[in-house]
C-alpha cells in the first residue's frame, strides 16, 4: 500500500468517525420509537365568529366545529372552511357541558347524566341515549365512549353501537377531565393530585400516577406526552403545565409556569395550548384571558398569550386550526396555523 492510500485511509477513518460521533449526539436519549415532538408553527387569530350566548365547550370533527352554549342549551355546528354558522341550533335537553366527536357521531353530555350522540351531517339524534350519573369529563376512542363521574371517583365505557354501559371503572378521587391517545384513556383525578390510565382493551385502571399537586385542572394527549394542567403552592394559587411519559408512567422534566384560571382546558398539537379564563387568581387579575402556547420541544412558552375573545372558556384541535369558544362575548375564536414545509 502507497503512502498516498494510507493517508486516504486514514482520512476516511477520521471523516467516518466524525459523523457517526455527531449522530450519536443528535440521537442520544431518544429511543429509535420514542414519539417525536413538532417545533410549533407560526399562529394567526382569526375574526370571531358569533355562535353563542354563553359557549362553554368545543370540538372538531367531521368537517366541522361542534359548540354547546349552556344559556340556550344548544349544540350548533360550524362549517370549518367557510366558518359560517350551520343551519339552526340543535336543543340539547338536560343541561349539556361537554361535546366530543369520534365513532362516526357527535356526543353531547348533560347535566342530568345523559349522553347522546348526534348525526353529523343531520345534527338530529341518532340511537338511545345513554346515562351516567354524576357525568363530568367526555371523550372518545376507537374502544367507545368514556365518561367520567367525579361525583362517583369512576370511569365509564359506552358501547359506541349499542349505548350500553360498562360496569363503572374505579379510579382517583373526583375524575373530571379525560382524553384518550398514548395507548390509554387518560383521566384527570381533580381532587386526588394524580392522573389514572386506563387500558382501553381491558377496562382496567392502574395505579393513579402522582402530579405533585393537590388539584389536577386538565388533561390532554399529544406531542409525545401526556400534559397535565396543576394548581401548585400552599394556596393553590400557580397554575403550571407538567408533563407524564405515557412509557414510564410518571412525571418527567421541570414543571412549566402558564398563565391560568379556572376553568382551564389543554390541547395538544403544533404546541401544547392552554386557556387562560381570567379574573382572579392568576398573574393578571381582572385580564379578559387569553390563550398560551408551551413548545414542547424546548419546553417553554413560545410567545406572550393570544388575545382571542373575553373569557376562553374551551379549546379544541383540527380542520386546520385551533378553535377557542370564549363565554362572556358569545364568540368562537379560530387560530389559523402554517403550513410545515
Amino acid at each position: 500500500m502507497t503512502i498516498h492510500s494510507k493517508l486516504l485511509g486514514a482520512l476516511t477513518t477520521i471523516v467516518l468517525g466524525v459523523a457517526i460521533a455527531i449522530v450519536l449526539v443528535l440521537t442520544a436519549g431518544r429511543s429509535p420509537d420514542q414519539p417525536t415532538r413538532s417545533r410549533p408553527t407560526p399562529a394567526n387569530v382569526g375574526p370571531p365568529i358569533r355562535v353563542a350566548i354563553s359557549p362553554i365547550a368545543v370540538a372538531v370533527g367531521a368537517g366541522a366545529v361542534w359548540v354547546i352554549d349552556a344559556a340556550r342549551q344548544t349544540l350548533t355546528k360550524v362549517d370549518a372552511h367557510t366558518r359560517a354558522v350551520v343551519g339552526e341550533p340543535r336543543r340539547v335537553a338536560g343541561g349539556p357541558f361537554a361535546v366530543a366527536v369520534g365513532a362516526g357521531a357527535v356526543w353531547v353530555a348533560a347535566g342530568d347524566g345523559s349522553v347522546r350522540a348526534y348525526d353529523p351531517r343531520t345534527v338530529r339524534p341518532v340511537g338511545p341515549t345513554a346515562t351516567v350519573p354524576g357525568a363530568n369529563g367526555l371523550a372518545v376512542s376507537d374502544a367507545g365512549v368514556w365518561v367520567s363521574s367525579r361525583r362517583a371517583g369512576t370511569v365509564t365505557r359506552i358501547d359506541a353501537r349499542t349505548r350500553r354501559t360498562d360496569p363503572p371503572i374505579r379510579v382517583g378521587r373526583g375524575p373530571a377531565d379525560i382524553a384518550v391517545g398514548a395507548g390509554g384513556v387518560w383521566v384527570a383525578n381533580a381532587d386526588g393530585g394524580s392522573v389514572s390510565r386506563i387500558d382501553p382493551r381491558t377496562g382496567r385502571a392502574d395505579k393513579p400516577i402522582p402530579v405533585g399537586a393537590r388539584q389536577v385542572l386538565a388533561v390532554t394527549v399529544g406531542e409525545g406526552a401526556v400534559w397535565v394542567a396543576r394548581a401548585a403552592g400552599p394556596d393553590a394559587d400557580r397554575t403550571q403545565l407538567v408533563r407524564i411519559d405515557p412509557r414510564a408512567a410518571k412525571v418527567v422534566g421541570e414543571p412549566i409556569r402558564v398563565p391560568g384560571a379556572v376553568p382551564l382546558h389543554l390541547v395538544a398539537g403544533h404546541g401544547v395550548w392552554v386557556t387562560d379564563s381570567g379574573g382572579t387568581p392568576g398573574p393578571r387579575p381582572g385580564s379578559h384571558g387569553g390563550v398560551t402556547r408551551v413548545d414542547p420541544t424546548r419546553p417553554r412558552l413560545t410567545e406572550p398569550p393570544l388575545r382571542t375573545g373575553k373569557r376562553p372558556s374551551a379549546i379544541a384541535l383540527g380542520e386546520g386550526g385551533v378553535w377557542v369558544t370564549n363565554e362572556d362575548d358569545g364568540t368562537l375564536t379560530p387560530i389559523t396555523l402554517a403550513k410545515q414545509r
